[in-house]
């Protein structure tokens, strides 16, 4: 065969063109598998070198003269021959210097040669096995293999490439430390220590634990490297272990500021369940290199051991970037840096821990975070606590979001706790109070505030960069913490803020409601220091809250923390707090408030005004007065749509009471004519509530309409036909008075109905409490017959009339003095039975009947010993016995209540 044939190309004198054509073709003939080939393609390149060189013809020679392998002595290069004694030595294999000292040999060899014997190497290198990366590369490098690709084929190309990154990747340690190992260690470690981190690099984290739990036995070098990055995939894996962990530990002891081997250790610690020996390792790993896993960890085993700090340890760690140096343009998006808001993190953390079942303190600190809803929160910080450590650190984090700059000061001098974890939550809120107080106190637009708020400056205005955008947040931002302000401040900022709009948020509608005190001459006092100070807060957002969500705040009090939070007269909450711990003592809630309140203090009002509902009217304690009734009706007139004929009656009562103008009076005729019924019987008995003359509707009229209790519509429109008709004299009897209390007391009567019972019964109580201003009259003041005269009184006035009458008769000495005697006992008797029937509510139509019949039936008038008096005032006056005590104590509803029992 021509050697040009042999190695595919034409004839030429290039010898480049032929070494490279010889270099193509030298991988398909291993001078080991295939010596043969070898030799006869590099006596062909010799003999082309040769004819280029002469610039001869070849001649023509027979095939067989190359292919005899009898004829052929095969001299294999002693730099291959050393090469494979190397790869074949244990102790030299994987030894670095003895690969160095080999390659140092081949620099001995002429050029020629040395690319006759590239190729060679290659495949022997191939075929070796496990081996040294870093040493394999030392030769690729050395014969630049990854330069010539472009020489071979394409399939021998990828195969070549595919090994060379393969040897890149470098050892998986030091292989010099296994030289003295046997053959069998060398191998099974090495590829042991490659297996795993193909796994850990290419694999789901699940085989990598599969493969590194089977049970081996192989030796390690002490690579101090190898091992740590070991340990760090074992621990990334989740894979803890005891052995592992004494590493970390010994480690971490030898290299106590290296983060790695602490991290690992607290890694390690946690997967084996040593939450104590974790913690100050990640608490260290957060506080002093923010590692960026340690929140995340802390966090996890914070709510698993203490889930009531974890709030606590999410606000802790929303620490924003320090910032001090804001432009002095009120408009500079510079002034946001710094100002108190939350990280995107902190936001994404709130929303994580809200499906925890979180209880008490952490409960309401996250809804609050995530709702806004503050109430909750209010009532577990100002009551008691069985933790006082851990309701002041909620405390803490309650005024980073809106506590004034001394509260916030006041945690600032605060020192550090003992306690780990108390230490790391208290050390965040210093941080960010830090961070608040500097914007407070140094930032334009705060400061910018604080001169525009200021009642000594002369008219000052908001600047205009304020008005609007970003900078009207700050403001507002500005605006939520806590603190006192005058009547002029407050009016101030209601003006530009428009504190009085029906949208203004929950943080302005606190300021609005200070602005109404303020109107009422009720200021908040300045706050004190110490201690002092959070008594100031806590008198402040009970008051702020009782006005502001009464509904939701009262069954929130408790009677324990209401008794221990510190009374100041010069408080604003002074003028509520006795009432509300004498409601707590004695009936255990604050039920029927509403009653209670005197309109003339202007807090009471306000609390009044907040109070003015429906049901808050039927449960108040003490009767409204019929005024408040009205605005409790107007400003829920649809509450009384399912009972229109109970309004009727409710608005015909307040239109007769007399108390109201004629706006208001035209208002309450208007609802009265508003309604209509197409029933015959409808007009004539609305004409008749407008007239004071009600007339009964039929019974099966009012059944048709929904009236559940009949008895009790006809008793209503009958009081109120006497007290229009006979205004004082019509005050109903105590017995009338009782039967209107359980209608109105019964849950079953329509709204309507019950507001205009109720509304009959302040009626009377006006008219019955100018009565009860009166003394009791004498019972011997018998010449006082619009006066009442008590049961024993009475007894004992008839006793001694019908004994000492005879005898005094007896001895007057004439018959003329003698029926003077008897006259003046007739008329004391029926002073006596007419002041008695008083007593018991009855009028001169009884007494007439009594008078009348006495003359036939003597002994007549001794019925009443038997009928008790009325315990309440009536149009005649006080009880007898009212000197005792006073019957209307608590109201007439009370009064009444106590009577049924």
């Amino acid at each position: 065969m021509s050697c040009w044939i042999r190695l595919g190309i034409e004839p030429t004198t290039d010898e480049t063109l032929i070494r490279n054509a010889y270099r193509t073709r030298l991988p398909e003939h291993h001078p080991e598998t295939d010596p043969e080939g070898f030799q006869a393609l590099r006596m062909a390149y010799e003999k082309a070198l040769r004819l280029a060189r002469e610039g001869d013809e070849e001649e023509p020679e027979e095939f067989e003269e190359y292919e005899e392998p009898e004829q052929t002595i095969i001299e294999v290069p002693q730099a291959f021959v050393d090469f494979c004694e190397l790869l074949d030595d244990p102790l030299r294999r994987f030894d670095f210097a003895a690969w160095q000292s080999f390659i140092r040999g081949l620099d001995q060899l002429p050029l020629e040669s040395l690319d006759d014997l590239s190729w060679s190497l290659y495949h022997r290198l191939a075929d070796a096995g496990p081996l040294s990366y870093r040493c394999a590369n030392l030769l690729a490098e050395r014969m630049a293999w990854d330069q010539q690709l472009l020489d071979l084929s394409f399939d021998d190309a990828q195969r070549v490439e595919a090994f060379l990154q393969r040897i890149k990747a470098g050892d998986p340690f030091d292989t010099d430390l296994m030289s003295a190992w046997s053959e069998a260690a060398q191998t099974e470690s090495l590829w042991y220590a490659r297996s795993l981190d193909f796994i850990f690099a290419h694999r789901p984290l699940h085989e990598f634990v599969d493969f590194a739990s089977r049970h081996t036995c192989l030796p390690l070098p002490n690579d101090e490297m190898y091992i740590k990055r070991l340990v760090t995939q074992f621990t990334q894996a989740g894979m803890g272990g005891a052995g592992l962990l004494q590493c970390c530990e010994e480690q971490q002891g030898k290299n106590p500021e290296d983060v790695d081997w602490l991290y690992l250790l607290a890694c390690q610690s946690t997967l084996l369940g040593l939450d104590d020996q974790a913690w100050p390792c990640w608490i260290r790993l957060w506080q002093e290199y923010r590692h960026p896993t340690a929140e995340s960890h802390l966090m996890a085993m914070c709510a698993e051991r203490q889930p009531d700090f974890l709030p606590l340890l999410i606000q802790a760690f929303d620490r924003a970037q320090v910032f001090s140096d804001w432009s002095r343009e009120l408009d500079h998006v510079s002034q946001q840096y710094g100002s108190p808001s939350q990280r995107p993190e902190t936001l994404a953390r709130w929303m994580g821990i809200g499906s925890l079942e979180l209880q008490g303190l952490a409960k309401a600190f996250v809804d609050w975070r995530m709702s806004d809803d503050e109430l909750p929160l209010l009532a577990l910080l100002l009551g008691n606590h069985d933790d006082p450590r851990l309701q002041r650190l909620y405390r803490h984090a309650w005024a980073l979001h809106r506590g004034d700059v001394p509260l916030l000061q006041q945690m600032l001098d605060e020192p550090l706790s003992v306690d780990a974890l108390e230490a790391l939550v208290l050390s965040g809120f210093k941080q960010q109070a830090e961070q608040h107080v500097r914007w407070l106190t140094q930032a334009p637009i705060p400061l910018a505030m604080s001169a525009y708020t200021d009642a000594n400056a002369d008219s000052p205005q908001l600047p205009e960069a304020l008005k609007e955008g970003f900078a009207h947040s700050l403001c507002r931002l500005w605006l939520r913490r806590l603190r006192p302000y005058s009547r002029t401040e407050l009016e101030r900022i209601a003006e530009d803020f428009k504190l009085n709009d029906a949208h203004a948020t929950l943080d302005l509608s606190v300021l609005a409601l200070l602005l109404q005190l303020s109107q009422g001459d009720a200021e908040l006092p300045p706050p004190g220091e110490a201690e002092a100070l959070w008594q100031w807060h806590a008198q402040t957002l009970f008051l702020l809250a009782l006005l502001g969500q009464t509904e939701r705040w009262l069954p929130l009090i408790d009677a324990r923390w209401l008794e221990q939070l510190p009374y100041n007269p010069a408080h604003p909450l002074s003028r509520l707090q006795p009432l509300l711990q004498r409601l707590l003592r004695e009936q255990g809630n604050c039920e029927g408030l509403l009653g209670l309140l005197q309109t003339a203090d202007p807090v009471h009002a306000l609390l009044a005004r907040q109070m003015c509902g429906v049901q808050e009217a039927l449960a108040s304690l003490r009767l409204l007065s019929n005024d408040r009734l009205f605005e409790c009706m107007r400003s829920d007139l649809s509450a009384f749509d399912d009972d229109l004929l109970g309004r009727m009656l409710l608005t015909a009562v307040l239109y007769h009471c007399g108390l109201f103008d004629a706006k208001q009076r035209r208002f309450l005729l208007d609802r009265i004519t508003e309604i209509v019924n197409p029933q015959d019987w409808f007009d004539g008995f609305r004409h008749s509530l407008i007239k004071g003359e009600p007339a009964r509707p039929p019974r099966e009229a009012l059944e048709d309409e929904g009236v559940n209790d009949i008895g009790a519509f006809y008793l209503a429109l009958d009081v109120l036909k006497d007290l229009v008709l006979y205004g004082n004299a019509g005050v109903p009897r105590q017995k009338t008075l009782m039967r209107l209390q359980r209608a109105k007391d019964n849950t079953q009567n329509g709204l309507g109905l019950r507001f205009a019972l109720s509304a009959l019964l302040s009626w009377s109580e006006r008219l019955l409490l100018a009565k009860a201003d009166t003394r009791p009259v004498a019972a011997t003041a018998f010449w006082r017959l619009g006066t009442r005269l008590g049961r024993e009184a009475f007894v004992g006035q008839v006793i001694g009339i019908v004994l000492l009458t005879p005898l005094l008769a007896l001895f007057s000495g004439s018959m003329t003095s003698a029926f003077v005697v008897l006259a003046v006992a007739l008329l004391l008797l029926l002073s006596a039975m007419l002041r008695r029937l008083h007593d018991m509510g009855r009028g001169v139509a009884t007494f007439l009947v009594l008078a009348g019949l006495t003359p036939v039936l003597p002994f007549l008038p001794l019925v009443l010993f038997g009928f008790p008096g009325e315990k309440l005032p009536n149009r005649y006056g006080v009880p007898p016995e009212s000197f005792r005590e006073d019957p209307l104590s608590g109201g007439l509803q009370a009064a009444l209540r106590r009577l049924i029992g």
